[in-house]
């Protein structure tokens, strides 16, 4: 694709009482960012949806564990948006007030899992300690038990210095005794300072050790036993009380809340309009009148003061090159979009740098598996592959340069090659972005000036490269010249535009080769990769033990993918970012941001 396409403006006018599932068909069916070009008018109309949603966003941070799935019907609610969102809340308080006692004996039960779980290697070490762990429990009332575990270097509180007895254990201390009961909090709030616990004495313990510690499992499994009736008693509450129904209504109009800003709604209507990337308004209408919605999307012209979004339509394997055009800006409409130039550019320049079969199979399998990690994976295949194919034009795989017969040269053998053509193809690279900012000049009627400018450019440039090989070439310089002046006297008619023209037509000409030299480095990279190769390999060689010599290739061949990687990497992003873009692309499009998909999941039931 040579350039970004404009997205389609729609518009539709719906009852108000079907807006929210007007915009949910809508962003459900279709690839739809909603936009009012006019005053805002929704905000006061949903500003009673803010409060409602604030407190399910409170209630659902802390209890939807205990909630059932949410349920979405098929329409999200036949009520006014602002009595749907207050009718949900209620059901939801509802249910808080019927499972707080629930809850709370919940609450106990996990902390006295958690605490037993604690005792267990206390209980071990107290084995051979002669202490009545019954007794300890019932203190009381005016003394307290405790069991404080710190680690073992970690003095005890002042509190707990009376008396107490002490026992170790990997590497920590439990020192079980008695202190006043307006203490114990102090205590534990001392022991927690230095890294300790205080553990919660079980009114169940006997008294010795082993006792408690045979009765462990069986308390254990009752407290799981309880856990579990609890949370079914709590899912089946929530049924009861419509829970996922009304957990569904309020995600829904969450939804819709974060999207209505851009609508506006006077009375009994809502204007819905904004840019969508279909192209069919019929799928569209399909879609709104299966849900039994009365109104008709139409594609119209986008109002004059509205800059449409830039549509790309690339596929995934070239989505990747974006990472590059992105980092500059979005193609604009009536810009070149360089994605698909950029799918071969790339590729060569990496390639060209890092050619070596094994490197390249190493990068490839590296991206294969990172693809689960990063959406750059398809980069490093291409780039890869590449580095792979360029391998076997120089005949180098890991460093060795007899195993693979060379298609074309080594890159030692004839550096000053290697070094020449990268200026010739940057010669090219460079003319083809001069070219493509002619073509893009064209696109926005700017033909006359700009691109007989930048064809005059062209002529000026390759008239000097070619004098290095016939001065009989000049005349291209020489014609150019005149062409840019002509231009230049053609749109403004006075002779002060010829020195500014001059002026103008030398500094590009000069930063064009300027620029066309960087692509030197992409030769002294192709260099340096297959000289340190080549020094690894040497070094190997000269190591008697082939255990050492082995982990020398291996080691250096590593860190060479590694570090030549990176910086070919840094070189071939300058390169682009610097040398090819600058020439005409800037950018300066309106992303396209489509509205996220409405929450959907479960099963859809019938109205409510």
């Amino acid at each position: 694709m040579l350039r970004a396409s404009p997205a389609q403006w729609f518009e539709i006018v719906v009852a108000s009482e079907n807006a929210t599932e007007t915009m949910e068909v809508l962003a459900r069916h279709g690839q739809m960012q909603f936009e009012w070009t006019g005053e805002p008018s929704a905000a006061s109309r949903l500003e009673r949806l803010h409060g409602p949603l604030k407190r399910y966003r409170t209630l659902a941070a802390e209890l939807s564990g205990y909630w059932p799935p949410p349920v979405f019907e098929k329409r999200s609610c036949m009520l006014p948006v602002e009595v749907a969102a207050e009718a949900a809340i209620q059901q939801l308080e509802l249910w808080v007030a019927a499972a707080t006692p629930l809850l709370e004996r919940l609450d106990r039960l996990r902390r006295e899992r958690v605490a037993l779980q604690g005792w267990r290697p206390v209980l071990g070490a107290l084995g051979n300690v002669d202490l009545d762990l019954r007794a300890l429990a019932r203190a009381g009332p005016l003394l307290a038990g405790f069991c404080a575990v710190v680690p073992a270097e970690t003095a005890v509180p002042e509190v707990a210095a009376g008396l107490h007895v002490e026992t170790r254990f990997d590497g920590r201390r439990a020192v079980l005794g008695v202190v006043r009961r307006e203490e114990l909090s102090r205590l534990c709030d001392e022991v927690g300072a230095r890294g300790g616990e205080c553990l919660t004495i079980p009114d169940w313990f006997a008294a010795s050790a082993e006792a408690c510690q045979a009765a462990l499992p069986e308390r254990s499994g009752d407290i799981d036993s309880a856990i579990r009736r609890l949370e079914e008693e709590l899912g089946a509450l929530g049924e009861t009380h419509g829970v996922h129904h009304a957990s569904g209504v309020l995600n829904r109009l969450e939804w819709f809340l974060a999207t209505a800003e851009n609508i506006r709604c006077d009375g009994q209507y809502c204007w819905i309009t904004g840019w969508t990337s279909e192209t069919d308004a019929g799928d569209l209408n399909r879609a709104l009148w299966e849900e039994g919605i009365e109104a008709t999307v139409a594609f119209l012209d986008a109002p004059g003061d509205a800059a449409s979004p830039s549509l790309t339509r690339h596929r995934p394997w070239l989505r990747t090159f974006e990472v590059f055009t992105h980092a500059v800006g979005v193609p604009g409409t009536t810009e070149v979009d360089p994605t698909s130039w950029l799918a071969l550019l790339v590729p060569v320049i990496f390639g060209y740098m890092c050619g070596d079969v094994g490197h390249g199979l190493v990068i490839v399998t590296a991206g294969l598996l990172l693809r689960s990690r990063t959406d750059l994976w398809r980069l490093l295949v291409v780039c890869g592959i590449a580095a792979t194919g360029f391998g076997f034009v120089y005949g180098d795989v890991f460093g060795y340069h007899h195993l693979v017969a060379p298609l074309w040269i080594k890159p030692l053998d004839q550096p000053l090659d290697i070094l020449l053509v990268p200026i010739v193809a940057g010669a090219l690279v460079l003319s083809v972005g001069v070219l493509l900012h002619v073509v893009q000049t064209c696109w926005r009627g700017k033909g006359r000036s700009e691109g007989v400018a930048g064809a005059a450019q062209l002529l000026v440039y390759w008239g000097i490269l070619l004098a290095f090989l016939d001065l009989r070439f000049a005349w291209l310089s020489a014609a150019g010249m005149v062409l840019c002046l002509g231009n230049r006297l053609w749109r403004e008619r006075r002779p002060r535009v010829l020195l500014i023209g001059i002026g103008h037509q030398l500094q590009s000409t000069f930063g064009l080769l300027i620029n066309t030299l960087s692509f030197v480095r992409v030769g002294a990279f192709a260099l340096a990769h297959s000289a340190l190769e080549s020094a690894i390999v040497t070094v190997a060689a000269g190591i008697e033990s082939t255990v050492a010599s082995a982990c020398v290739l291996v080691v250096g061949n590593l860190l060479i993918v590694l570090l030549e990687g990176l910086v070919v990497s840094v070189q071939t992003t300058r390169l682009v970012l610097f040398e090819f873009f600058m020439r005409f692309y800037g950018g300066h499009g309106r992303p396209f941001r489509p509205a996220a998909v409405p929450p959907n999941q479960g099963h859809a039931h019938g109205n409510g």
